[in-house]
């Protein structure tokens, strides 16, 4: 077997050409740092993809449905889902104060102005609905507890629906929009607000008109009806697992166990999850490619080490080192050039990685660097891997070399 001193000698000769070894570590520092700047990239960019995605779609709002009572339960007495409801939720101390709406079936009306019109979607809306569904208002005011209690026919109206029937007038009191054969002073529009989907659909922000909670009552509910409840509670998922517990109890108590209701399942995050799946699959499997393309070079350039040091290998052979001992001497060849371009790989995709980091906080707001363990072993594994993998051939070759053949070349 080689002592300690032959094995440095005969581990200096995978770099004894600098060109050539560069060439070769490029492929693995390509394959490993793409490796870990993607994975860091992609969980660093989590936060914010599934931040953005419920801006647009309140995938992370607790949102409870009026549904016909089991069957086994429709001689029970019970009530139904109902404002009330809502306020009870509002002020549960078990939730912490969360933000609560309840709203009946939105109403498909014709908005007129002025000779023109346009389908909408006629809504309640009370204090906390722009916070709830993250709203803002681009002009104008707010609907306001006053307008509550005073049932005002007042409206706040969607971005488009301003645009296209209000067009540039002013917000005073002399404009009035008709939605539904009744007139409604417009006091505020909302800022346009992104949506999945179609932008056309009266389910969009921008095509809705809120009234006040009692004022759409007095007209399309006046029982006090809801179809379902919104409440915006904890932001993680393990603390809105206990959130959605809470509501269902508290629901069941006032529905005296009836559950003629019914929590939809909760949808934050699981988009972005698969999409991120499928993305980092999809990276991770170039990353890997880069490093198969990689080995074939080691093999190449191990193959024609070979062909170079046969006379090294035959006076090693004929000084007694086994076919076993010079095979092992290639593999370690072919596993320090990939480990060292792996090394190099890693540490430059952490640099890269910090600097995209740098870059999308100062632009995109939210973005955490993020640098996950599994990537970096995963990557250092792959490229010794990749060496050992491509190294067997040419050290099979080595082995294989007759000390006299190569002696007598030489």
């Amino acid at each position: 077997m080689m002592g300690t001193l032959d094995l440095l000698r005969s581990l200096g000769g995978a770099f004894a050409h600098r060109v050539r070894a560069f060439l070769t570590l490029l492929g693995i520092m390509i394959g490993t740092g793409s490796i870990v700047l993607l994975a860091s990239l992609i969980v660093g960019g989590k936060t914010l993809l599934i931040e953005q995605n419920q801006r647009v779609s309140d995938s992370d709002v607790i949102a409870v449905d009026q549904k016909d009572a089991p069957q086994a339960q429709r001689e029970k007495t019970t009530r139904p889902l109902t404002r009330s409801d809502g306020d009870v939720l509002a002020e549960s101390e078990a939730l912490g104060g969360p933000l609560v709406a309840s709203e009946f079936s939105a109403s498909w009306e014709l908005a007129r102005y002025a000779g023109k019109e346009k389908r909408v979607a006629v809504v309640s809306a009370s204090a906390a609905t722009l916070e709830l569904y993250r709203l803002t208002i681009e002009k104008g005011r707010p609907l306001d507890d006053e307008d509550k209690r005073s049932g005002a026919h007042v409206a706040v109206v969607g971005h488009r629906v301003y645009e296209e029937l209000l067009g540039s007038h002013a917000l005073d009191d002399s404009l009035r929009l008709a939605v539904g054969g009744k007139l409604f002073n417009v006091v505020g529009v909302l800022a346009h607000k992104p949506t999945m989907g179609s932008k056309e659909g009266t389910w969009a922000w921008d095509n809705k008109v809120l009234l006040p909670e009692t004022t759409f009552d007095a007209i399309y509910s006046p029982e006090h009806k809801v179809g379902r409840v919104y409440v915006r509670g904890p932001s993680s998922p393990e603390a809105r697992l206990g959130a959605r517990a809470t509501v269902q109890s508290t629901l069941l108590r006032r529905h005296f166990g009836v559950m003629n209701f019914a929590l939809r399942q909760d949808q934050s995050g699981g988009n972005e999850e698969l999409i991120l799946t499928v993305i980092q699959v999809l990276l991770l499997g170039t990353g890997v490619l880069a490093l198969l393309a990689s080995g074939i070079n080691i093999m190449n350039v191990m193959l024609v080490s070979v062909s170079e040091r046969r006379r090294e290998i035959g006076l090693r052979r004929a000084i007694g080192a086994t076919p076993g001992s010079i095979m092992v001497q290639f593999l370690l060849e072919a596993a320090a050039l990939s480990l060292s371009g792996g090394v190099l790989g890693v540490l430059g995709g952490v640099g890269v990685a910090w600097l995209v980091a740098v870059v999308a906080r100062s632009s995109l707001g939210r973005w955490e660097f993020t640098l996950p363990a599994w990537s970096i072993a995963l990557g250092l594994a792959l490229a010794v891997v990749t060496g050992v993998v491509f190294g067997l051939a040419p050290a099979w070759r080595a082995a294989k070399v007759s000390p006299i053949d190569a002696l007598r070349g030489e």
